[in-house]
């Protein structure tokens, strides 16, 4: 037990010294459209968002970029609270803002969200896509800081989201959880080897969408943003991944474990499809999520200290320079909390399939 614990937490140390140099790629990419003056479409999608959805157009209002080249959809997505009246008193006299409704779900693909991001999609005019969701406030750079990205080769761009996190110790593990996740996405881009993306903060050229016939022609999943970045890669497509604090998006953290379980599970299901480098992490975090959660009972607690050591510093050589750019370290403190917090779920959540195999998500059933 003792050698197959130090083996499989060596491989994970090297993983992700590995992935360390692939997010230096990412975090160096080079600034090509410095002052972009390209025509953007922004798609926000929202069901029964009355609570929130004014804090999201407030934020969307502030954009920096020129309004000229600016439209946003704000889409009803059969709504039955007064979400859509929010957004259409929010948007008054404000000509750059279009309140629409979804279309009709009339294909096995375009349902859900997919559906409501397609309807705004086939309408915008912009020669680039950005898409954010409800819950979210926008940086005021927000667009022009995605868009310098782009050269004539890139198809998509993915940002990053970060969780508030001046509430509860929940609330930093969830913080912690997204930076540690969406940097093993900004790491597998630099290698070319994209694990993930996030929708609340991801933009591609509409030119690119179309020729895959978007939506409608890929296959229906819980998780439609991912499922076009696997789509993009497998067409090989350029993406890019950048670490930069004036692209941030800010979301809200789930309210208890619950509402964890349900994204969770939506994430799970939707990622199933897996690259190489995303088996090989699974192969590496299950057994080291065992041993970090069960080890004392079956090695000597100076081994198991050891194990738990590599561990964290492997995270920490990927995550510091993330973490130092978006002045988040003040979570380090908490990196210790956060080890179980992601062994416990990452443990729990494939068993929760045995159960109950629907996905929740928005008064939706998939």
């Amino acid at each position: 037990m003792v050698i197959f614990a130090l083996s499989i937490i060596a491989l994970y140390f090297l993983t992700h010294l590995f992935l360390r140099f692939g997010l230096q790629k990412s975090i160096s990419l080079r600034i090509v459209n410095p002052n972009p003056k390209n025509k953007v479409s922004i798609v926000v999608a929202a069901k029964n968002e009355e609570k929130i959805i004014s804090k999201c157009i407030a934020s969307l209002k502030e954009l920096s970029y020129p309004k000229e080249n600016l439209e946003i959809f704000l889409i009803n997505d059969k709504s039955t609270d007064t979400t859509k009246e929010i957004m259409l008193k929010e948007t008054e006299g404000l000509d750059y803002f279009k309140v629409i409704d979804s279309s009709s779900e009339n294909g096995s693909n375009l349902k859900g969200k997919a559906n409501a991001l397609d309807t705004a999609i086939k309408q915008a005019k912009g020669e680039f896509i950005l898409g954010t969701d409800a819950d979210c406030l926008v940086n005021k750079d927000w667009v022009q800081e995605t868009i310098k990205y782009y050269d004539d080769e890139t198809a998509m761009v993915c940002g990053i989201t970060y969780i508030n996190f001046s509430q509860s110790v929940f609330h930093k593990m969830q913080a912690l959880d997204w930076v540690y996740l969406q940097t093993l996405a900004s790491a597998s881009s630099g290698i070319n080897m994209t694990l993930s993306c996030i929708g609340n903060n991801l933009s591609f050229r509409k030119e690119t969408y179309g020729k895959l016939g978007g939506y409608g022609n890929i296959k229906f999943s819980v998780t439609e943003d991912l499922a076009l970045m696997q789509e993009m890669h497998a067409k090989n497509y350029i993406i890019k991944y950048p670490i930069n604090k004036n692209s941030l998006v800010e979301t809200q953290a789930c309210k208890n474990l619950d509402e964890l379980f349900k994204q969770k599970r939506r994430w799970f299901r939707g990622g199933l499809k897996i690259n190489m480098l995303g088996l090989l992490l699974g192969i590496e975090m299950y057994p080291v999520n065992l041993l970090l959660i069960f080890g004392l009972f079956f090695l000597n607690w100076k081994i198991y200290l050891l194990f738990l050591l590599i561990k964290m510093i492997s995270e920490i050589v990927l995550i510091s320079k993330p973490m130092s750019i978006y002045k988040f370290t003040l979570l380090y403190k908490y990196f210790i909390h956060f080890q179980f917090f992601f062994a416990f779920y990452g443990l729990a959540l494939p068993w929760t399939f045995l159960f109950n195999t629907k996905i929740h998500w928005k008064d939706r059933k998939f």
